[in-house]
């Protein structure tokens, strides 16, 4: 635990986060102690718990300095006999928040990830797919890169996401929010893990090499119908677009955007933020409140062909 941590301000909200109760499972799970959070985990998971329990603690402590709050947070790490339990649960190993609020990761990565990695492999050029997997590793079973780290560092991205929520935070658009929280797993990463982060900026930089399966804006903003690789190349895009705005000003525009969309959100006795911005007025909101590299991430993502007048 950082030093900061240990003799620092008070931060609102501490006891209550830490003192938050564990839910009551249908399945035999057994706390972890010694995380600022509660951490349960399936019988027998207990190494893989260990590993992925620290590297949310490490995304909490940094994301809980740099938006000035503290998320309250209960981590589930369940095999796959405990997974079905919860009705809303998608595939095994699928991060996600449950509907009491819990994170939910499974003790091994999802198989999607094994479908990501054959997807690469037959779709990138040997010279990109070689640099890949010279910075990943090589999964065995598709030739492609071993993406079981960059699963991992997508924990960051979840705990964004419910600090957004738990803040208040209203995202006008879909690419805005998931902007957000790629934005804070790009922070964790270069504040604890430098390696993770080489890991997520080659991985973003080769799915630039394929961007033509990009979805457009106006696909990725409607959030259904997408097959998981047009939206695995719509994060990364997102992903690199963040990489730019902490390049240019590290952790700084994270908590101006977190704050510009909490509600409410008033310049004297005017919204500053409308109900539903145009595209231009939130480019403007952006450049001029958060930084501009974030107002240019959506450039990232094509946009439909404009029809000529008739």
């Amino acid at each position: 635990m950082p030093s900061f941590d240990m003799i620092g301000a008070p931060v609102p909200g501490l006891r209550e986060a830490l003192d938050a109760p564990a839910a009551s499972e249908a399945v035999a799970l057994e706390a972890l102690p010694w995380f600022p959070f509660a951490v349960l985990a399936s019988r027998g998971c207990r190494a893989a718990a260990v590993r992925i329990a620290r590297r949310a603690e490490r995304a909490y402590w940094v994301l809980r300095q740099a938006l000035d709050t503290t998320p309250r947070l209960r981590l589930l790490v369940l095999d796959r006999a405990a997974w079905p339990a919860a009705p809303d649960a998608p595939d095994y190993g699928v991060m996600h928040v449950n509907a009491d609020g819990d994170l939910v990761v499974g003790a091994t990565p999802a198989l999607a990830w094994t479908g990501i990695s054959a997807w690469l492999a037959e779709h990138l050029d040997a010279r990109t797919l070689a640099g890949l997997v010279r910075v990943h590793g090589r999964d065995l079973r598709t030739r492609g890169p071993a993406l079981c780290e960059v699963a991992d560092a997508l924990i960051a991205h979840e705990i964004a996401h419910l600090i957004a929520a738990q803040a208040g935070a209203r995202f006008p658009r879909r690419w805005l929010a998931e902007a957000f929280a790629n934005y804070a797993m790009v922070v964790v990463l270069g504040e604890t893990d430098p390696i993770g982060l080489r890991r997520v900026g080659a991985l973003a930089d080769a799915a630039e090499t394929v961007a033509h399966h990009l979805p457009r804006q106006e696909e990725f903003e409607a959030g259904t119908g997408l097959d998981i690789m047009p939206s695995v190349l719509a994060q990364l895009a997102l992903t690199r677009g963040a990489y730019d705005a902490y390049a240019a000003a590290q952790a700084t525009p994270l908590l101006r955007l977190l704050r510009l969309f909490r509600e409410p959100v008033t310049a004297g006795s005017a919204r500053l933020v409308p109900a539903s911005p145009s595209d231009a007025e939130l480019t403007r909101l952006l450049a001029a409140h958060v930084h501009p590299a974030v107002a240019s991430i959506p450039q990232r993502l094509p946009v439909a062909p404009q029809r000529a007048a008739a």
